[in-house]
């Protein structure tokens, strides 16, 4: 499970640097009307999104238990916290939690309660994306 763990936050943590230093070199004007692309553009978000959802297909191929579905939801469903200056990465790090509602089928009554509540908590009704209403539903269903 660690090993799945740290591969995860690797792969967070090398995405959150590149988006770094894309805004660090931001050049003025850049993603402004249109104009010349800006950090938002980069590729870097479309390989992100596809290598969490290649590593979270081979994690769930290797039919976890519902601890270690839990410790990478909760990963998943934490990472955007302190992000919140560096909206490109931001709201990436928001879109990618639906790549692991898959994930919510393998957890047992309990785990997915607690990780409803989580969710339910950190991410206010008024301010949720569709996405982020899917998957606190499948939480609840998952737990009742």
């Amino acid at each position: 499970m660690e090993t799945w763990l740290a591969r995860l936050e690797a792969l967070y943590q090398n995405y959150i640097q590149t988006v770094q230093e894309l805004e660090k070199n931001r050049k003025l004007g850049d993603g402004l009307l249109g104009l010349r692309p800006g950090p938002a553009d980069d590729p870097c978000h479309d390989r992100f999104a596809a290598d969490l959802d290649a590593l979270l297909k081979d994690f769930a191929a290797a039919s976890p238990d519902s601890e270690a579905c839990a410790s990478i939801l909760r990963y998943l469903f934490t990472a955007p916290e302190g992000w919140q200056d560096l909206k490109s990465a931001y709201w990436m790090l928001i879109a990618v939690q639906g790549l692991g509602a898959g994930l919510i089928e393998s957890l047992n009554a309990a785990d997915a309660g607690e990780l409803e509540a989580l969710y339910a908590e950190r991410y206010p009704r008024r301010e949720r994306l569709p996405v982020q209403t899917q998957i606190l539903k499948k939480l609840h269903r998952q737990a009742h």
